[in-house]
């Protein structure tokens, strides 16, 4: 499972941009915008071409999305303050942890974890990996790699059994050339050689 994570900032033609990946197979796009408010992510959608819509994640807008998306991810700021009533609706709800020993106190309600950083992060600088190595028990979760991961380094994640990976910086520290490099890390993560 590949997932995209939106850049912070706004992206030239980022829409088509997002469509494309979508079309190449990403698996979801996680709608993460920090500065933008509820009014901002409905505009978004709203000029998304609606096949696309499902396989949307949005963040942090539990009660602001109305339109049929696949998920809601939730930052720890607001999984603490989101009645767990809200997130029934949703058929995906993920959240993102620091620590692998979130993994088994996590509530049952949040299927996806995004654990940061596996690798150096791309897009934070001085954010160290601290979780390349093998997964503990996942407790039914399902766990995706976030920060640095990249052509490079996926084909590590299998063997130490990750799901798969959200991807941020290496695809949007080049977006013109984002859909190429997201296709060669997809083809990567593919690939049965699970060598080094």
């Amino acid at each position: 499972m590949l997932w995209i994570v939106t850049s912070p900032e706004r992206i030239y033609e980022e829409a088509k941009i997002i469509a494309d990946l979508l079309q190449a197979g990403a698996s979801y796009i996680l709608l993460r915008k920090p500065s933008w408010q509820t009014a901002d992510y409905l505009a978004f959608l709203d000029n998304t071409d609606p096949q696309w819509l499902p396989r949307f994640i949005i963040r942090d807008q539990p009660s602001g999305c109305h339109f049929p998306v696949g998920g809601l991810h939730l930052s720890a700021s607001a999984r603490a303050g989101t009645d767990s009533r809200d997130l029934q609706r949703f058929a995906l709800c993920s959240t993102g942890i620091h620590d692998t020993a979130a993994i088994g106190i996590m509530p049952p309600s949040f299927s996806v974890l995004l654990l940061s950083p596996v690798f150096d992060s791309i897009s934070k600088t001085g954010y160290q990996g601290r979780f390349a190595k093998p997964l503990p028990d996942k407790h039914g979760k399902q766990v995706l790699a976030l920060g640095g991961v990249n052509a490079s380094n996926i084909h590590r994640l299998k063997a130490w059994h990750f799901d798969g990976a959200a991807l941020l910086g290496a695809i949007w520290q080049q977006p013109d050339k984002a859909v190429t490099i997201f296709q060669r890390i997809q083809q990567r993560w593919n690939s049965n050689d699970q060598s080094s």
